[in-house]
């Protein structure tokens, strides 16, 4: 799983990078890149670890994520910043995002990184910078995909991350074992 942390920071870090030098075309690339690479990551982690149970899984939240934005965004018909079509609401790509990085998390939380969340936190800026959705489009994403791997995914051993309620909103709590 370390070479997943490396792989997982290095994603973040560069399409950052990259990003920043570039304009909204750069940013939609970011957000697909991520997109498709998390979703890919987690597969990849499972099917290396022989975890067919966590494959299944994670196919149940990919699923249910992708089941729950399609039903929505036909449903709601909010049209994108950029006005090319009604489908903003909720953010899809921000979805998967989410949901990949809570099964990771959740799934294998002993050698989990924090920074598969600021992977999934940056697809959900670049689709803001690309002028694909609005804020709010990719909170409800963001949520959507965190619960429904967070419904359907069964640790193996290790830490876990909760929100928990507080006066001005909510605040994440990450915990992880040390030895």
């Amino acid at each position: 799983m370390k070479s997943a942390k490396a792989l997982a920071l290095s994603i973040a870090f560069t399409l950052s990078g990259v990003a920043n030098a570039g304009g909204v075309q750069t940013w939609g690339n970011v957000s697909d890149a991520l997109a498709v690479g998390l979703p890919l990551l987690a597969a990849g982690t499972a099917f290396g670890k022989g975890d067919s149970q966590g494959v299944k899984e994670l196919t149940y939240s990919l699923g249910a994520t992708l089941a729950a934005t399609t039903a929505l965004k036909s449903l709601i018909h909010e049209q994108r910043p950029d006005g090319s079509g009604n489908d903003s609401f909720p953010s899809g790509h921000t979805a998967i995002a989410f949901a990949a990085a809570r099964f990771i998390d959740k799934r294998y939380a002993s050698e989990a990184s924090p920074y598969i969340y600021a992977a999934a936190g940056l697809t959900a800026l670049a689709r803001v910078k690309a002028d694909k959705h609005y804020a709010k489009d990719v909170l409800v994403g963001a949520g959507l995909g965190y619960a429904a791997a967070e419904y359907f995914t069964r640790p193996l051993a290790g830490g876990a991350v909760s929100l928990m309620p507080a006066k001005s909103g909510f605040a994440v709590f990450w915990q992880k074992p040390l030895f």
